[in-house]
């Protein structure tokens, strides 16, 4: 660790962010009446949206803040992709991307973490992605946030680690090792028609909360938690909402091996929208 890394984590240790992501949750789920609706046109402006594929465009029924953040589109804003296997399950930026070697993932230059502590610490569920890809995709603030299926498949298990709040911005990334490892995260196991597949939505500083479609909100104060969901039959189509985040985060996907490869654009910093090829045939790379 360098003596910049080493400072970095040292102040942001002793910073509340999971006390400051409380209370930002609170007051943004507030009705603040006219405030409200200063705050969420100031954000339009500032953050530039695209209000034109707003599925709801009247912006004085938005009654919180978050309201409008976690917004849905119009049906027909994200088309999938057909010439893929899987697609991108959220808009945002690729942080990093590329073949999961011996139980590691690239977090940036020279700093890489494991993927045995990222899935919960269980090798039995670490195991099944040895040698796969992976795909690390931010969403800023700005970005849509909600987070939809990249293939269709049946959720298996679904486990909640509880963690820490630190911010996943550029900065941490090149400077915080193990951050995806110790900030909290849902990690959600799925069974497909190319085999398994994992989705994780990392928490962050003053993200509200994780929320999914089978289980709701994510309860904070509950700590390990693991939920068995192989007989429910909770099956998802391809583009079928999932979850969202209450403000910027991460999705991490991971896939098998020989399920497929990332396309050939897929790079750093290379911005995405959901529905976009993220696993391809080895011929059509």
């Amino acid at each position: 660790m360098s003596f910049t890394s080493f400072l970095l984590k040292t102040v942001e240790t002793i910073t509340p962010f999971t006390t400051l992501s409380s209370l930002s949750a609170k007051l943004t789920d507030v009705p603040m009446g006219r405030f409200t609706q200063f705050l969420i046109k100031n954000f339009i402006k500032t953050f530039n949206i695209n209000t034109d594929e707003i599925a709801n465009k009247d912006l004085e029924s938005y009654k919180t803040f978050n309201d409008f953040f976690i917004r849905k589109l119009e049906e027909n804003a994200r088309p999938l992709d057909k010439d893929c296997l899987a697609v991108c399950p959220v808009d945002g930026t690729i942080g990093q991307a590329g073949k999961i070697t011996n139980g590691r993932l690239i977090q940036a230059k020279g700093i890489d973490y494991s993927l045995k502590a990222l899935v919960g610490g269980n090798s039995i569920d670490s195991e099944q992605f040895e040698d796969g890809r992976y795909t690390c995709i931010y969403l800023s603030p700005s970005n849509y946030h909600r987070i939809h299926m990249p293939i269709d498949g049946t959720l298996k298990k679904a486990i909640h680690v509880p963690g820490r709040l630190f911010p996943v911005g550029r900065r941490n990334i090149s400077n915080m090792p193990d951050l995806y490892t110790v900030n909290e995260r849902m990690v959600c196991f799925f069974e497909t028609a190319i085999g398994p597949l994992c989705v994780v939505m990392v928490g962050a500083a003053l993200v509200g909360s994780i929320h999914t479609t089978w289980g709701g909100t994510v309860n904070r104060r509950v700590g390990l938690e693991i939920k068995d969901y192989s007989k429910e039959n909770i099956h998802y189509q391809q583009g079928d909402e999932i979850g969202y985040f209450k403000y910027g985060s991460t999705v991490i996907c991971l896939w098998g091996n020989n399920q497929g490869e990332l396309p050939s654009d897929i790079e750093t910093m290379l911005p995405v929208k959901m529905g976009r090829s993220l696993i391809v045939s080895a011929q059509e790379k």
